[in-house]
């Protein structure tokens, strides 16, 4: 009885002794080295478990419960292993023959039912069989706490090592498990993400072995959580890799429900933005009953290009949004290549970047000049402008009085215009108004006729540009596209937006929201450009919050389709591929989707230290996947098994790959658990 007790008291004090359960006995190491062992098993014990699926976790141990107390140190370990396969035992061929004279032994095909069966000890004989395992480390005892070693230390020939099935508590404890020093590091890295609250691990799925789901998942008790820490996915990459239709989008939805409750539970903006490209997450689908942008529609900003009621717009507007209207002008131009005038080539290499006033106030003055006639020539261009176009700037005495001679050399007398641009110009004045002063500024072939109070050119050369520009004709008189070559950027132009687009959904980032880009519509050439825009306006200012010395937001970003994005053979200074190397270092984590893991840039996938992986239907791709941790173990599983939601998963914390069934989104019951708190 007192040893019942003391049996007892190991259990709930020592989780060393936890793993080892002898009611799940199921065989001997018979061969063993540091890589791999060869375990002896007979088909009695598989069955009082119920079977040994191939990538299932064995424990092996020279003790028991019973005798742990009395066992030497070297012996207080357990180590870890995987079922790799299968192995053949000495004596596997004289049991084959053995077979075969039994089968040949019945009195025929009519009487096939009629089993004559083995002798006791033949019978015995032949339910033996041997397992091939991979050695995943050794669990031990240090300072009280349970360590794993990545490896094992030592091994002896003779030792006697039983090995069991884990199952409920024990294979809880296994797959997921933490090593104390990472524990230690979870908090720091919490505190520099500003985060003081300590976070449980949340659930993202249960064990899983085979497709085969019959026997080791009969019962609910047999379904064993996997849990991952809320750290392990803040500034950090992950991957989510398979298949079309094998569960990305669901992995994705749960780390957007799992980021939402996190940032929730700490009182902490967390931000998330999502590009969409099939519409899945801004819109409700019959498979979900629901979307990311229903459950959580009080803190959720859906964009789209095109007009949509409950969708702001995904566009600039090119009239109050300068320079980044002349950016898209110039990247536009430049690809179209129509027109390789040199007043275009002088347009491009333009800056509308707004002075100071009090530093430099002619400068500022001559910044109206440039920014009203650069406005006129976008409306000529075509690009709507809301309501009534006017411009303002100002122009000296000597100025005006030579573009009016211009104005009103053909004019009855009576009929003068008396254009003042102080006052401000519509756009037909402002079109004739220029036009006419690009006229009195040339004298004939000679530009730079109109000068400013200091004497100097009033338009400098990217306005005469502009001038030329506006009317389709060079300095030479000689025609030009001219204001048609803006014409290319009008898709990218709404006239229904005050504020940056790229800036505004920052702002809402910062504010911890969930931002939807719904890139299910719109021009395929329209989405990739503003798409690399936004992100670099999200990489740029965490970066300049970084540089300032203060502490950027924490933001989470999710792509799919992400090998166009961060292609193998892409550069690694462009937006994309920078975003996924160094945005952890400024907060941003980024979960990236594809079903191409040869395609992604190899140096992003070194560095990923989430993995979810499903079925993939190519060995080339299982072969590069194979290049990082364990993942080779499970090359058949990855090529056979097609089930939705059956992923390995590798995150930060876990020492080794673990087969789970990620958990279905259900938006019903999250929004059901919103409304009880």
């Amino acid at each position: 009885m007192a040893n019942k007790f003391l049996v007892e008291d190991l259990l709930d004090k020592d989780p060393l002794v936890q793993l080892v359960q002898p009611d799940n006995f199921v065989g001997w190491i018979y061969s063993i080295d540091y890589d791999s062992a060869l375990v002896v098993t007979n088909d009695a014990w598989k069955a009082q478990v119920n079977g040994i699926p191939h990538n299932s976790f064995l424990v092996a141990s020279s003790f028991t419960p019973n005798t742990y107390g009395t066992a030497s140190s070297v012996d207080k370990e357990v180590i870890l292993l995987r079922v790799i396969g299968t192995c053949k035992l000495p004596q596997d061929d004289d049991m084959i023959r053995t077979k075969i004279d039994n089968y040949q032994n019945q009195t025929g095909v009519e009487n096939q039912n009629e089993d004559k069966g083995y002798d006791p000890i033949t019978q015995n004989r032949l339910q033996f069989g041997g397992l091939k395992c991979r050695v995943l480390g050794t669990f031990y005892m240090k300072n009280s706490e349970l360590n794993m070693g990545s490896d094992i230390e030592t091994f002896s020939v003779s030792m006697r090592m039983r090995v069991f099935m884990p199952k409920e508590d024990a294979l809880s404890l296994i797959v997921n498990y933490v090593d104390p020093i990472r524990k230690k590091r979870f908090k720091e890295e919490l505190a520099a993400l500003g985060i003081e609250k300590e976070l449980d691990p949340f659930e993202i799925g249960t064990v899983r072995y085979t497709s085969t789901d019959r026997l080791h998942r009969s019962t609910e008790k047999d379904r064993i959580p996997f849990r991952i820490q809320p750290s392990d996915f803040l500034a950090r990459r992950t991957a989510v890799l398979g298949m079309t239709r094998t569960g990305k989008s669901n992995m994705i939805k749960q780390t957007i429900s799992v980021v939402k409750s996190i940032a929730d539970n700490c009182k902490m903006p967390i931000g998330q933005l999502v590009f969409d490209i099939n519409g899945e997450y801004a819109n409700a689908n019959k498979q979900d009953n629901g979307s990311i942008s229903d459950i959580y529609s009080d803190g959720c900003e859906r964009y789209r290009m095109i007009p949509t009621d409950g969708f702001s717009l995904m566009l600039n507007n090119f009239y109050s949004e300068l320079q980044e209207g002349l950016a898209i002008l110039g990247e536009l131009i430049k690809e179209n290549k129509k027109d390789g005038s040199a007043d275009i080539d002088t347009f491009l290499g333009m800056s509308l970047e707004k002075p100071d006033f009090n530093e430099d106030p002619g400068q500022y003055k001559r910044w109206q000049v440039k920014v009203a006639l650069y406005k006129t020539l976008l409306k000529r261009a075509g690009y709507t402008y809301l309501g009534t176009f006017s411009v303002r700037f100002d122009a000296n005495e000597n100025i005006r009085k030579q573009i009016e001679a211009v104005l009103n050399a053909n004019v009855e007398p009576g009929m003068e215009l008396h254009l003042n641009p102080s006052s401000s110009l519509s756009y037909e004045e402002a079109l004739k108004w220029f036009e006419a002063a690009r006229i009195a500024n040339k004298d004939g072939k000679v530009t730079g006729k109109l000068k400013s109070s200091s004497g100097s050119n009033w338009f400098d050369e990217e306005c005469v540009a502009m001038l030329n520009l506006l009317v389709g004709l060079n300095n030479n008189e000689a025609y030009i596209r001219g204001f048609r070559t803006l014409e290319c950027a009008r898709p990218y132009h709404t006239p229904y937006r005050k504020q940056d687009v790229c800036k505004e959904i920052y702002d809402h980032l910062v504010k911890g929201k969930i931002v939807i880009l719904d890139l299910s519509v719109g021009q395929a050439q329209l989405r990739e450009r503003l798409g690399k825009r936004i992100a670099k306006y999200v990489f740029d200012s965490s970066m300049n919050c970084f540089t300032r010395g203060e502490r950027p937001n924490n933001i989470v970003i999710y792509i799919e389709e992400a090998h166009n994005l961060i292609g193998r053979n892409m550069d690694l200074s462009e937006t994309w591929p920078r975003l996924a190397k160094e945005g952890a270092k400024y907060k941003i984590a980024l979960v990236y989707a594809t079903q191409e893991v040869s395609s992604v840039h190899p140096n992003i996938l070194a560095n990923t230290e989430n993995w979810f992986i499903s079925h993939l239907n190519s060995e080339k791709e299982i072969s590069e996947l194979a290049k990082f941790y364990d993942f080779a173990d499970f090359k058949q599983s990855l090529l056979r098994s097609q089930d939705v939601g059956f992923s390995r998963v590798k995150t930060l914390s876990s020492p080794f790959v673990v087969p789970i069934q990620i958990n279905k989104f259900e938006p019903e019951k999250i929004i059901a658990q919103k409304g009880k708190k």
